[in-house]
This record gives structure tokens, C-alpha cells and sequence, in this order.
């Protein structure tokens, strides 16, 4: 006996017209003309059925923003993130809340239940932090969501980031981030780097970084970042 038995889907691997059997919550059979009674039956009609879709990569503290506070004319990264810089100063945590918890029901009804977010550390606030381990708690039942802690700005090039960041993983936040080509030097994008991945080990976390989101071919964090990797054993 099931509590949940799917008839006539069609899977990943292509099969069609498989049945799938779920008893507490959990996937015990998945063969086709499944020959057992269930509490509920649902005919699928052939549709596909997946495992849940991941998002490895979300910026959730800036979703549904769109032409706040302006619309972003030349459509470029660099005007983007300077439009970040712009709305900050604006944001409030009842509203980082809601547009957070809006887009997980949208993405709930897409079949993605496994989301990885940057958060911006760079405000001295973190309103953007305490929002988003607010929607983390909320939406845990159905969604897994982990956190980034993001200097937006240069962990080394904005005043005091290193420490806000430090904050925002002892509030919880569960992975190291950074952007090494955003750093005003070279050296200093490649310090960067040291930095967070030794800051990572120390606590047990992993580290995801944007490097070289540039056009600049001498721009080769992504190095760095694998041999600071290794050496750590991240």
C-alpha cells in the first residue's frame, strides 16, 4: 500500500509510462504498470517528472528590482552592479521579505526547490543578510536555500567588508564568497582570494567566488582560486 502512487509519467532518462510508488514522503518504487493501491493516484498523462531543478547560482537579495531605482540603459554588468550600489541605500527588510518569498513561489511552482544565493555584505546594515535568513527559515519546508556572503563591492576595496562579511557567517550564512576582479589591483584581487579561502577553512565552509567576469585576458583569479583550493584542501 502507497500513500502516492504516480501513473503514466515519462522520466529524465526516457522511459515513458512509468509508475512512481511514495510511502512517507519518499520514493520506494519506480517501474512501469506498478501493480499496488495507493491513498491517492495521480494520472500524469505521460508528462515528465524530475527531480527538483537547482539554481547553483541567484542573486535573491536583488530579485523583482527591476527599474528600481532606475532601468539599466546599457544593459552591462558593470552598470548593473553600479545600480545595486544606487538601490542599497533604499532598501528596507520588509520589502527585501516580500520580493524574496514572491520569487520563491514562483520558482516553487517551476520544480526548483534547491536555490544557491549571493547576499550583498558590503552595508554595514546587513539588512540584505537578516532578510534572507528570514525567507531561509520561512521557506525551509520546501525549498533549500543557501546563502553566500558576497562583498559586492571588494572585500578589500570597500571599507570594512572583510569585517561585515565576517558578521554576516557568524549570523549564519552558510558559504564564503568574493570577486577578486573587482578589487582595485591585481594584487589585490589575488589577496583577496587568499584571504577568503583561508577564512573558509578556518570555519568549514566552502568557498563560491565570481573571478574573471571581464574582458581583461590578464584577469586569471580562477587560477588562484584552484591553487588556494588544493592547498587548503576545499
Amino acid at each position: 500500500m502507497f500513500d502516492l502512487i504516480l501513473r503514466q509519467c515519462s522520466l529524465p532518462d526516457g522511459r515513458a509510462g512509468i509508475d512512481i510508488g511514495i510511502r512517507d514522503g519518499r520514493i520506494v518504487a519506480v517501474e512501469a504498470g506498478l501493480a499496488a493501491a495507493a491513498g491517492e493516484v495521480i494520472d500524469v498523462a505521460g508528462q515528465l517528472v524530475t527531480p527538483p531543478f537547482v539554481d547553483a547560482h541567484f542573486h535573491m537579495d536583488a530579485t523583482l528590482s527591476y527599474g528600481l531605482p532606475r532601468v539599466n540603459q546599457s544593459g552591462t554588468l558593470l552598470e548593473g552592479i553600479a545600480l545595486w550600489g544606487e538601490l542599497k541605500p533604499l532598501l528596507t527588510q520588509e520589502a527585501l521579505v516580500e520580493r524574496a518569498l514572491a520569487y520563491c513561489d514562483w520558482a516553487v511552482a517551476k520544480g526548483l526547490l534547491a536555490i544557491r544565493s549571493h547576499v550583498d555584505v558590503c552595508d554595514p546594515r546587513l539588512l540584505a543578510v537578516e532578510a534572507l535568513l528570514h525567507v531561509k527559515e520561512q521557506v525551509r519546508p520546501y525549498i533549500d536555500l543557501q546563502l553566500v556572503a558576497f562583498p559586492q563591492d571588494g572585500v578589500l576595496r570597500a571599507p570594512g567588508a572583510l569585517e561585515t562579511l565576517t558578521r554576516a557567517l557568524d549570523m549564519g550564512v552558510d558559504v564564503v564568497g568574493g570577486i577578486p576582479h573587482f578589487e582595485r589591483t591585481m594584487a589585490d584581487g589575488a589577496e583577496s582570494v587568499r584571504i577568503l579561502c583561508e577564512l573558509a577553512a578556518e570555519r568549514g565552509l566552502p568557498v563560491d567566488m565570481h573571478c574573471d567576469e571581464s574582458d581583461d585576458p590578464l584577469s586569471r583569479h580562477i587560477e588562484t582560486l584552484a591553487f588556494h583550493a588544493r592547498r587548503l584542501g576545499l
